[in-house]
């Protein structure tokens, strides 16, 4: 029997272990017993501790088993979830690593489930150092293309692995990873993602992208709607507005990306405790459908209008949760970065202060402001104050560029400005009176010591009272105010140019607090039952025809979940309805969990080419989860000796379907005469819009 080598990238399984002397030292490492410890409490993870492997070239267990490969300059890293390949420093790996253990429990919620296996296995990620690199990558691993020219990254359907680059904006750095790896976790499920319609794949992906990190804390929020840097809620109303205020179907029917009205669509179905749990109940049900190409789309949409029944209803909600949208952030100018509640601006060549607008809005049908507020520093803790800020500093930029707050006082506008890091100036605007007060020097000793600067701001009679105050410090400035003004305390604007400093504002209408919960709980209302309240939304929706009026109960129970001094009750009141409802099936035996089961991955696993070749030259290409795949396989010999011999042998042109498996039997004359040489078969295929080369070779 003859050897068979099995070269190709697409298939290559960990080699030896090198690694150079500026490379993280390589240590056998018992990957099953890798672990992270973080606390979880609604949309928000805090990291505790974290466990992160290097494996140098050691390519790890993953769902991308088989169709991911080693590149130059890359790494393999891994944590209890994730395989991180990358060519970027150690910190940066730990951070994306950090930040996709943080997030894997708010993947696992949106869903009701986890893959299968992965105890065993993880999730692929790639992150390479710029979009040349990852191209790189991406040819390694098989395509015959890098990540599309209009994208930050990319989650290829073929091998269930993300491929990302960071880019200038370090929030969408964070941004891109947890998003690509929503795909890829999606695609982890069974498979793939192509079940789901395009409003779905991409709206979950951006929603729960969607974050504001504390590094500082180590604390992600996601499935943030109100924040201010790739701020979604402009995107989606310009969008809106440019379609004409379009309906969920005309939405779901436009094969065009809407990332701002996907949003959209996803934060109206879960910000409703009724409408989550008919919408996760959607998801699992689509995914059991299991449609594919051109059946995913009317199959989903058949559905949808099953699962939310009163279709009208549904469509005249939404219209309403838009028009209510009033979005708390505005950048009017600026690279504007978030750092938890700190904004600093990336350096530019600005002339002109750049403005971040911070307008809560005093009624909002739609979260808020919802992230985690700041703490308040010790000299604020005293809410004697209309507005405040906190400055942190960055040492090397003391004496250069301005910081401050706009001060909003019905139509008049009051300029507070830290010029050069020594003077306030307050700039009435539409007068030419202009008012200056220096620091006191030991203020400004303690700012060059590494101390912030608390700043709060309060109106009395005709005078604004500026309070500075440092750690060991504090000074009163007091500037003159136009008559009629009055200090709106539910408004402001942040302002900088020149400089990197962050500033924290700190206003009233901020008020998002994490509850202390007894265990982890990813549930967006704390609500430490929820599986067991989707199983009954799944049994009424199963047995409605038995259960005498189950949709009143639920419409009379589900509610109380968003009050979290109604859950012991609600718990009580499930499982008393379990137990009821089950009584009035004879039959049905399943326990009030068994809707929390994952979806088991089939068999089948994509695309893939097997040679075999004893007396006959056989070849097996299986087809993708979905869309079309077409093609050309190829057999060449290659000869060791004699430029003669080498030749292409046979070649046809190929089609193969979702799920189909095909076969082929070259009839190949003199082919048992040939020796001493490689038989290379090669097949460069179009899968689902993504090129490949699968390659295999024989030596003879």
């Amino acid at each position: 029997m003859r050897t068979i080598l099995l070269f190709c990238a697409l298939i290559l399984n960990g080699c030896a272990q090198t690694h150079s002397p500026s490379e993280p030292k390589h240590n056998t490492v018992n990957l099953d017993s890798l672990d992270v410890d973080i606390t979880v409490v609604g949309r928000t993870s805090t990291l505790n501790h974290i466990d992160i492997a290097f494996l140098g070239k050691t390519i790890p267990n993953t769902y991308s088993n088989g169709k991911i490969t080693n590149s130059r300059g890359y790494n393999w890293w891994a944590s209890k979830h994730f395989a991180l390949k990358s060519d970027l420093p150690e910190d940066k790996v730990r951070l994306y690593l950090e930040l996709l253990e943080m997030s894997y429990p708010h993947y696992v919620e949106l869903f009701s489930m986890a893959p299968d296996n992965i105890d065993k296995q993880r999730i692929a990620v790639v992150y390479g150092s710029s979009r040349t690199r990852v191209q790189e990558a991406m040819l390694d691993d098989g395509f015959l293309r890098g990540v599309h020219d209009n994208a930050g990254g990319e989650t290829m359907f073929y091998n269930r692995a993300g491929y990302n680059f960071p880019s200038h904006r370090q929030h969408h750095q964070r941004y891109i990873v947890i998003h690509e790896t929503m795909h890829a976790f999606h695609m982890a499920l069974n498979g793939h993602s192509t079940w789901a319609p395009n409003w779905i794949t991409e709206g979950l992906a951006d929603s729960i992208a969607s974050h504001v990190y504390d590094p500082e804390k180590k604390q992600l929020t996601v499935m943030v709607f109100d924040r201010a840097p790739m701020n979604y809620i402009t995107t989606g109303l310009e969008q809106y507005a440019q379609g004409d205020s379009p309906t969920i179907e005309q939405i779901n029917d436009d094969p065009a990306l809407k990332r701002g009205l996907n949003f959209f669509i996803i934060h109206f179905l879960m910000n409703d405790p009724m409408r989550q749990l008919q919408f996760k109940r959607y998801l699992k049900e689509l995914m059991q459908l299991n449609p594919h190409s051109d059946q995913t789309l009317p199959v989903a949409n058949k559905l949808l209008k099953t699962v939310f029944s009163d279709w009208q209803q549904l469509e005249h909600e939404f219209a309403q949760f838009v028009a209510s949208i009033k979005p708390t952030f505005d950048i009017v100018s600026g690279p504007w970065e978030q750092n938890g509640n700190a904004y600093w601006l990336r350096s530019d060549n600005a002339q002109v202060m750049h403005q971040l607008n911070i307008f809560p809005a005093a009624q909002a049908q739609h979260p808020m402001m919802d992230f985690p507020k700041p703490e308040l520093p010790r000299a604020l803790r005293d809410n004697d104050w209309d507005l405040a800020a906190k400055i942190d500093f960055e040492p090397a930029q003391l004496k250069r560029g301005e910081v401050g707050l706009s001060i909003y006082g019905g139509e008049r506008v009051a300029v507070l400005t830290l010029i050069d890091g020594v003077r306030f100036k307050l700039d009435l605007e539409g007068s030419k009176q202009v008012q200056q007060l220096a620091m006191t020097p030991a203020l400004h000793e303690d700012i060059k010591t590494g101390s912030h600067l608390a700043l709060s701001v309060q109106q009395q009679a005709g005078e604004l009272i500026v309070k500075l105050s440092t750690q060991t410090q504090t000074q009163n400035m007091i500037f003159a105010l136009p008559e009629g003004f009055i200090v709106n305390s539910n408004k402001m604007s942040l302002l900088g140019k020149g400089m990197n400093h962050k500033v924290t504002p700190y206003i009233k209408a901020h008020t998002f607090e994490l509850p202390k919960l007894a265990a982890n709980n990813a549930n967006p209302w704390y609500f430490s039952d929820a599986d067991d309240l989707l199983a009954l939304v799944e049994r009424c929706a199963q047995f409605k025809a038995v259960i005498k009026d189950c949709e009143q109960t639920l419409a009379d129970t589900v509610p109380k979940v968003s009050d979290q001094q109604q859950h012991p009750q609600l718990k009580k009141d499930i499982q008393r309805l379990l137990t009821h409802w089950n009584s009035q099936l004879p039959s049905y035996t399943s326990t009030p969990t068994d809707s929390n089961v994952s979806i088991a991955t089939k068999s089948f696993d994509g695309v893939y080419l097997k040679v075999s070749h004893e007396d006959t030259l056989t070849i097996n290409i299986s087809g993708p989860y979905s869309g079309s795949t077409q093609g050309t396989l190829d057999v060449s010999f290659y000869s060791f000796q004699r430029v003669a011999q080498s030749q292409q042998l046979w070649s046809e042109n190929i089609e193969i379907a979702p799920y189909e498996t095909k076969l082929w039997q070259p009839n190949i004359e003199h082919l048992t005469t040939l020796k001493q040489g490689l038989l290379m078969i090669s097949a460069v295929m179009e899968v689902d819009g993504e090129p490949i080369k699968l390659q295999k070779s024989i030596v003879l």
